[in-house]
């Protein structure tokens, strides 16, 4: 199972320069480097008789010295217990010996580098520890191993090979967690940094205000000397209100003689109507009258008649009754006539009166209405000068307030100038604190930049991660130039693929992802925003500065969708890692 030739103590360095066990990429680096081969690997047996035969001494050394120093006892109380540490660190080293050289062995090693960090131990608290194990544990090889040099150097190496690529795995993991930090960290101050996008809001804002201020104080003007005509116009329809007052009260005193003139016509008025009903009243006694005497006139025609006829019979005795009777019938058809022409006179007389009557009654109703509406014409018309006189008053109150009002214009004026001014100093700050934003965020970017860029071991989700600040960065950048605090130049918006995402795309991220939905939904407007960029900067360079925000709003529309597919292809890599991390 073992060797049996014999090598020099050189050898063991310079004989093999390569791992024949297969890994993934990052892992295989590790192990071509440390040269750690099957051969190799199968030393690790010997090493594991060693552990397990040593294990409660191992242990009890490692703990017991751990617990000596003051800040690893407070961490091993507060988090957990010896015993049970013991069992993990068992287990962790049995492991070590056993477990396939593959990803699950990495990220086991990852796991320990997640929990310690987690609980707050540094990564040279770790190797400190992994320093005591290799204190504890080398002599143990020696002391089995002496009496056979070779294949003591050859467990020595090997365990030399596993504890360094465990220390390898651990360290870069903490380095990992320390990049995360930092991209997430500046990537999200950064992030809170391009939203801070009320500076345009304000600038516009601002500039739109001090047009306001400008147009309010030439309205101010205007209306000074708008109150001022106003002032001089009340002031003169006060003294004509006045002089119309006066000729008012004057009608009034004549409208009310009128009126008393009126009532007395329309009192006598009555009268007359009175007197007229009174005539009519008699008129129609006086026809009874000759209707009776006309009754009167018939029966002694009748009696007249009656006697002529007894005359006849009498003869000669009675011819001077005859003639009697002939006379007072003729009187009799006299009286007759006369009565039928004093009716006829009578009832012509009636007729006139009544006509009176009725001529009378309506002009005596129109007076009376007219005296109404005399009377209720001259209470209107005083209230209404009362009115007047109030009015008056009022005009007079208008035209001290006026006066005052044309002040208090005058001195808006002079405040309104003042205001101007400030409005332009406060526009010169929001300038000075939008451009400090741009250079803060400029400046966090260098940073972010220098500090990554010291950093080659860095996760595919922090590499999307950067991929997405990168990208608001960019739309930031095209911002600010719309506010003057950017230069960017047409030629200096780069291409999709010359992005640090577009790296990522067409390179690792297609080998990992491409067959993912969200992968493929990504390209088309991942490139649109950089073919936009470009014509937004245009349009601004030529001074069309609406057609580029315009063209921003688009970027902006577009960059949401590319963030959310770069999220669900983070969320993707971080659910194929939780699974061998938990």
């Amino acid at each position: 199972m073992f060797p049996t030739n014999k090598h020099k103590y050189s050898d063991y360095f310079t004989t093999v320069d390569n791992s024949d066990i297969q890994s993934n990429e990052r892992f295989k680096e590790k192990l071509d480097f440390l040269a750690l081969t099957r051969e190799r690997r199968e030393s690790v047996g010997i090493l594991k008789e060693i552990y397990l035969k040593n294990r409660d001494y191992l242990l009890s050394s490692f703990y017991n010295r751990l617990l000596q120093n003051e800040k690893f006892n407070t961490i091993i109380h507060a988090h957990s217990s010896v015993e049970k540490l013991k069992i993990t660190f068992d287990r962790h080293f049995i492991s070590l010996f056993d477990d396939e050289l593959d990803i699950d062995y990495v990220f086991k090693r990852r796991q320990i580098a997640y929990t310690h960090a987690r609980i707050g131990v540094l990564p040279n608290w770790m190797i400190a520890a992994y320093t005591l194990i290799n204190q504890i544990i080398r002599p143990l090889i020696v002391k089995n191993l002496y009496k056979k040099q070779d294949k003591m150097v050859d467990v020595l190496l090997a365990y030399e090979s596993l504890v360094t690529i465990d220390q390898q795995i651990i360290v870069e993991t903490y380095i990992e967690i320390q990049a995360n930090s930092v991209v997430t960290g500046l990537g999200d101050i950064i992030s809170y940094n391009t939203k801070l996008e009320s500076i345009k809001e304000l600038v516009h804002f601002q500039r739109n205000q001090k047009h306001e201020i400008i147009e309010t104080e030439r309205a101010m003007q205007e209306l000074d000397v708008s109150i001022e005509q106003i002032a001089t116009t009340v002031s003169s329809l006060n003294e004509q209100t006045q002089v119309q007052i006066n000729k008012m009260s004057e009608h009034l005193s004549s409208l009310k003689q009128v009126a008393a003139v009126l009532q007395a016509t329309d009192e006598g008025q009555t009268n007359i109507q009175m007197n007229i009903e009174q005539l009519v009243k008699r008129v129609n006694n006086v026809t009874r009258l000759a209707e009776v005497i006309k009754g009167f006139a018939e029966q002694t025609n009748l009696l007249a008649l009656s006697a002529s006829i007894e005359a006849a019979r009498a003869g000669d005795s009675g011819q001077g009754f005859a003639i009697v009777a002939t006379d007072v019938r003729k009187l009799a058809d006299d009286i007759k006539q006369s009565i039928s022409t004093i009716t006829t006179d009578i009832q012509q007389l009636l007729q006139i009166t009544l006509n009176i009557r009725s001529v009378t009654s309506n002009l005596s109703e129109d007076l009376h209405k007219g005296v109404a509406n005399t009377l209720h014409i001259f209470d209107t018309l005083r209230k209404l000068n009362e009115s007047f006189h109030l009015q008056g008053q009022r005009l007079e109150e208008i035209v001290s307030a006026t006066r005052h009002q044309s002040n208090a214009a005058n001195t808006i004026t002079e405040h309104n100038k003042n205001v101007t001014d400030n409005m332009e100093m406060s526009q010169l700050i929001v300038h000075e604190t939008g451009l400090a934003i741009y250079q803060l965020s400029k400046m966090i970017d260098e940073f972010r930049t220098t500090t990554i860029a010291k950093n080659s071991i860095i996760s595919q989700e922090d590499i999307i991660e950067l991929a997405i600040t990168d990208h608001l960065l960019w739309r930031w950048r095209i911002y600010n130039l719309l506010l003057g605090f950017e230069k960017i130049s047409v030629d200096e918006v780069e291409s999709p693929q010359q992005s640090r995402l577009g790296e990522w795309f067409y390179g690792k991220g297609k080998e990992l992802l491409g067959h993912e939905n969200a992968y493929k939904e990504l390209e088309q407007p991942f490139v649109h925003i950089h073919e936009i960029a470009k014509l937004a900067v245009a349009e601004f360079h030529a001074g069309n500065e609406e057609k580029a925000e315009d063209y921003l709003e688009v970027i902006t529309k577009d960059s949401q969708v590319v963030i959310s597919k770069l999220r669900i292809l983070q969320k993707i890599m971080q659910d194929k890692k939780s699974q061998y991390i938990h």
